[in-house]
């Protein structure tokens, strides 16, 4: 038998890497916010694929700023 490190976010998700956990658990934190700004008139992304590829940049921009806080 083998340990291994894994990551469980408060939703109780569990992930093999710590960004990944660090991203998801980041969505929950800021997921109202993010979807009001996905289905505002304001999101030129209305496609469902873009959406989502919106909605994971803005996710990873606000861990950017977390990391790089000055």
């Amino acid at each position: 038998m083998k340990t291994i490190q894994a990551y469980v976010t408060e939703d109780g998700q569990i992930f093999a890497s710590e960004d990944k956990a660090n991203l998801h658990a980041m969505f929950l934190e800021k997921q109202d916010v993010v979807d009001d700004f996905i289905n505002s008139e304001d999101n030129p992304y209305k496609a469902s694929a873009a959406k989502s590829i919106a909605r994971s940049s803005v996710v990873n921009w606000e861990i950017w700023k977390v990391k790089n806080a000055k």
